[in-house]
Parts: structure tokens; sequence; C-alpha cells
């Protein structure tokens, strides 16, 4: 007989947004500066023990964590770096090209950094661990986005067969609810890193984990 996760109370998605969102953009940037560098820590002693050969990452922005220093230095040790870019003739949609430290960059239709079109594509099952933003998350692994559903489209199980990389969220602590309401195309996470360290998810038996 399967589990299931038991009822809790959940906000509308919509209020939760606006809430983490408002008080991720508050943080004062000396908090931002020692969250990341905790977060950066704990991060290099996974990537230590996973071994990635691609590590896809993210350009930080109001309030998120900030990981180039991270990225740089894995750049440095010879790990291929990848950054996500929007597609302008597919609204929704993203994929991801190759970065390192003296690539020049473009800005996307929300000024957020982003790979030139001209840097190579990296294709999915290149991908070995996935470090994404998130608005929030909960004790299951489930992930609150900004809204645009980028991250879940691209990572749907269907386009990957057997292979997904390992998704792994970087948030501040305060960002963790108990349960976020459930959509089907949700993707859960493998773990998130906060400041306080490393939290990994298992899946509750009949519970799907793509």
């Amino acid at each position: 007989m399967s589990q299931t996760i038991p009822a809790l109370p959940t906000e509308e998605p919509l209020v939760l947004r606006l809430r983490f969102r408002r008080q991720r953009a508050a943080l004062d940037d000396g908090i931002i500066a020692e969250h990341s560098a905790a977060i950066s820590d704990h991060a290099r002693r996974c990537l230590r023990l996973l071994r990635p050969r691609t590590l896809a990452g993210y350009f930080g922005i109001r309030g998120e964590i900030d990981i180039l220093p991270l990225l740089e230095q894995q750049s440095a040790r010879g790990i291929r770096i990848a950054m996500p870019i929007l597609e302008s003739h597919r609204s929704g949609r993203m994929h991801f090209r190759s970065w390192h430290p003296d690539a020049p960059l473009c800005h996307n239709a929300f000024g957020i950094p982003e790979p030139c079109h001209d840097a190579p594509r990296v294709w999915r099952r290149e991908l070995d661990i996935v470090l994404l933003p998130l608005v929030a998350f909960d004790s299951a692994g489930y992930r609150l986005g900004m809204g645009g559903g980028y991250y879940d489209r691209y990572f749907a199980r269907r386009r990957f067969g057997f292979h997904r990389p390992r998704l792994i969220g970087i948030a501040h602590g305060f960002q963790q609810v108990p349960r976020l309401e459930r959509q089907p195309w949700d993707v859960p996470l493998d773990g998130v890193i906060t400041e306080a360290g490393w939290t990994g998810f298992q899946r509750l038996p009949g519970e799907r984990a793509d």
C-alpha cells in the first residue's frame, strides 16, 4: 500500500511568490554575501564528492544567492559550466549554453545576464548537476519558481529518458515552507543547499519522482 504525503495547509502560489520575493529583495547586502559564502562552501564539498563533468548554474538577481565565485572556481578546475538562456522564438522555453568567466554576456527580456547566442550549446544529456534558484521549497523537495515554468518544462523526465541530472536548489533557509501546492508538471529537486547546509530528499513509496 503506497503512502501519501499528509495534507498540510498550503498558501496560494501567487501569495507565497509575492511574499518571498519581497522578503528576499529586502535582504541586506551583507546577509546575502554571508549566505552566499556559506552556501558556496557547502556546495564545494558536495561537488568534490559528486565530481560533475558539466555543471549548470545561474546568474543571481534581486536577493538570490550569488554563486558566480563558486562557478568561477569550478571552471578553473576544468569543469564545464553551463548557464540558462531564454529562447526568443519560443515563449516559456530555455536551454543551456557554455559559459566561462571571460565570456561576453548578453541580457534577456527580463534584463538577466545570459550567454550570448554564439556560445556553444550544452545539450540536456550532457548536464550532470544543475544548481538552480527558487522562490520557495518544501520538505519533500518541491520547488516554487518565478512562475514562468522554464525549469519544469526543460527538466520534464520524458525529455531525458533514464538520464536526468541531479537538480540542486540554492536558497536562503527562510525560503523553506512545510508544503507547497503540487502540480502534475512539477519536477522535484534531489536536494537543496542553504546557509545551514545540504538537505537531500527521498521519495515516498508510490510518489512520482518525475
